[in-house]
């Protein structure tokens, strides 16, 4: 019984890295109209749920996602499931493979978790925007994105760190 309830978080732990997607995708309701004139699309809403995952894959289970998806599409999004379905699809990736990510490069991390969010992006203007489609913001937003988290990382590594120092 004790093995099972050290595994499980407390919901204060959920609460803080939800207020963190949130404050991801705050940014990019920010941001984004603002770098869209450069053709650039941040994802740091997903890129941070990104990370959590990465970070703590023992610890965030599908249900998390699923949770997580639910309150960003109720706060955030046009479409309801639709970062439920992406945040699901996401975790399930990266559980499947996150012992091979381990032992990645920080090149070829950032080189994933960039092409998974261009892929959120183009899949966000073929459904809720198709005739705002466009190859250029794709690319512009991969590269952008691929440097963007390395640095993300980084903080969120710290931020983890600090907080979340019994987990």
């Amino acid at each position: 019984m004790e093995l099972w309830a050290k595994r499980l978080m407390k919901y204060s732990n959920h609460l803080i890295i939800l207020s963190t997607i949130i404050l991801g995708f705050w940014l990019d309701d920010y941001l984004n109209p603002l770098t869209i004139k450069i053709f650039l699309e941040l994802n740091f809403g997903f890129l941070i749920f990104a990370y959590w995952v990465f970070a703590m894959p023992e610890k965030l289970h599908s249900a998390a996602a699923l949770f997580y998806g639910l309150v960003a599409d109720l706060l955030f999004s046009n479409a309801i499931g639709f970062n439920m379905l992406f945040f699901v699809a996401t975790s399930y990736i990266i559980h499947l493979y996150v012992f091979r990510f381990r032992i990645f490069s920080y090149f070829q991390l950032s080189f994933f978790f960039s092409g998974s969010s261009t892929f959120y992006t183009a899949c966000k203007y073929l459904l809720l925007s198709p005739y705002n489609y466009s190859y250029l913001v794709l690319i512009i937003s991969f590269l952008i994105n691929a440097v963007l988290w390395v640095g993300l990382y980084l903080i969120m590594r710290a931020f983890r760190r600090s907080i979340f120092s019994n987990l």
